[in-house]
């Protein structure tokens, strides 16, 4: 629009140096009893153009649609519907309207309309002080969940802008805060990389446990939701540098040989090539 404008500006001086050149002085006198009166016409149109450009239209000049930027206090405006229903995650602002029923005034997800609450998605506190967007102190398991949650909005929701504050400044920029979150949720997508990895190495046992009998786990080809065409040994894996175990699922032809993986030991009072054990408290 503002292209098109300067365009239609230009050949507009163009028409009137011609206007000048070409045409006789008493043209020209007659020409100024209407030059005050487009001057003003021209001035007007220049202050809407500009008007129009700096106070938010949401296409640029490629056509495509701008980010939003939003203050605290805009989003906390879009909360009852009449303007729009928005919530914010990690920083970025998202129209959840299709969701009426579940971010509307007397959804069960409302709390989180107006805000960035996204230490909420995690901790489940829905008070003033959880809804927050301060998530620095999440494990990596829990930051993990929470990007996979605004993945979730990105995929379903349409995305609108930032928020100006703890994530973007006041040119949409990021903040180090930013930075440093995006770091620790990198780190935290590898680890989940490595233990699914990890679990398709050494699967998860099938469990359960009574009072009477204490806990039983046992080896499938299908235990820890992992299917394989092996079924394994019980045995404990130590992490390393941890004092706690899981129960995972080792293959026949390992258990004799070195492992890849953390440390590996007998349950106590199990056949070592049984497929079951019972672990007694």
């Amino acid at each position: 629009m503002l292209v098109k404008y300067a365009i239609v500006m230009s050949i507009a001086s163009v028409v009137i140096m011609f206007y000048l050149h070409e045409y006789h002085t008493s043209t020209f006198i007659q020409f100024r009893s209407v030059y005050a009166q487009l001057c003003s016409t021209v001035i007007h149109l220049h202050t809407v153009v500009l008007k129009w450009f700096n106070m938010g239209s949401d296409i640029d000049l490629r056509g495509k649609r701008k980010e939003m930027l939003f203050s605290k206090e805009k989003l906390k405006k879009h909360t009852d519907g009449s303007k729009g229903l928005y919530l914010a995650i990690l920083g970025k602002v998202y129209d959840v309207g299709k969701g009426e029923k579940f971010y509307g005034p007397s959804g069960s997800y409302h709390f989180f309309t107006g805000r960035d609450g996204s230490r909420a998605f995690i901790t489940g506190d829905f008070t003033e002080s959880g809804l927050t967007d301060d998530v620095i102190g999440l494990t990596p398991q829990e930051l993990h969940s929470l990007h996979e949650w605004a993945q979730f909005y990105r995929r379903e929701y349409k995305y609108l802008g930032k928020v100006i504050g703890r994530y973007y400044d006041t040119e949409g920029q990021p903040t180090p805060y930013y930075h440093q979150v995006r770091k620790l949720i990198n780190k935290a997508k590898r680890t989940k990389q490595e233990e699914s990895i990890e679990k398709l190495s050494y699967p998860p046992c099938n469990s359960e446990w009574s009072q009477e009998s204490g806990s039983h786990v046992w080896c499938s080809k299908m235990s820890g939701g992992i299917e394989r065409d092996w079924i394994g040994v019980p045995r404990q894996l130590y992490e390393p540098g941890s004092q706690t175990h899981r129960c995972a699922c080792v293959r026949e032809n390992e258990i004799d040989g070195p492992f890849k993986k953390g440390n590996i030991k007998e349950y106590p009072d199990c056949n070592p090539k049984s497929t079951s054990c019972w672990v007694y408290s």
